[in-house]
């Protein structure tokens, strides 16, 4: 179930993405090294996961009013108990706002993922209740900043999307 805790450099990295500061900052250019260092490592790797220790994965949406895809890196949840099944939360580095990536999946339930060298469809739906409580814990596992993101959020609820394998898909 859990996520295997990272270096005391890694742990140091993400403390400093949960600050205030460092959240703003690296929110303007980590999603542009991840995105092409998860393109050119086919999803096996990213500078989040090289110096953070957080997995992420290449998640395509497909835009709620353009219609366009969008694909972005976001932190990857993986349970070990479920190994096809993947969650993303819309933690949005601490802002009040949601990503715009929530609002496409929530228009249109599927998505592709670029992840350990192979993209894959899934359909996805939001967690609640025991579900959302479960990743949650794997998401605070995974990520030591999502507690200080949670009360920077103020009353937003940070949505967890659950992403299962399509039909057909072997994962």
């Amino acid at each position: 179930m859990t996520h295997k805790k990272g270096s005391r450099f890694q742990l140091f990295i993400q403390k400093i993405a949960a600050s205030p500061a460092g959240s703003r900052v690296l929110s303007l250019f980590m999603h542009h090294l991840d995105r092409a260092c998860l393109k050119a490592s086919r999803g096996r790797t990213s500078v989040t996961e090289i110096f953070a220790g957080m997995p992420m994965v290449l998640l395509t949406t497909t835009g709620a009013r353009s219609g366009k895809r969008r694909t972005l890196p976001v932190l990857c949840l993986r349970d070990t108990d479920s190994p096809g099944t993947l969650a993303v939360t819309a933690a949005n580095w601490g802002r009040r706002k949601m990503p715009a990536w929530y609002y496409n999946l929530k228009a249109n339930p599927h998505a592709l993922a670029l992840l350990d060298g192979s993209e894959h469809a899934y359909s996805v739906h939001e967690a609640s209740g025991a579900e959302y409580e479960h990743y949650w814990a794997i998401a605070k596992d995974t990520f030591v900043g999502l507690p200080h993101y949670k009360q920077r959020v103020g009353q937003r609820v940070i949505p967890i999307m659950v992403l299962n394998p399509e039909p057909g898909e072997s994962v």
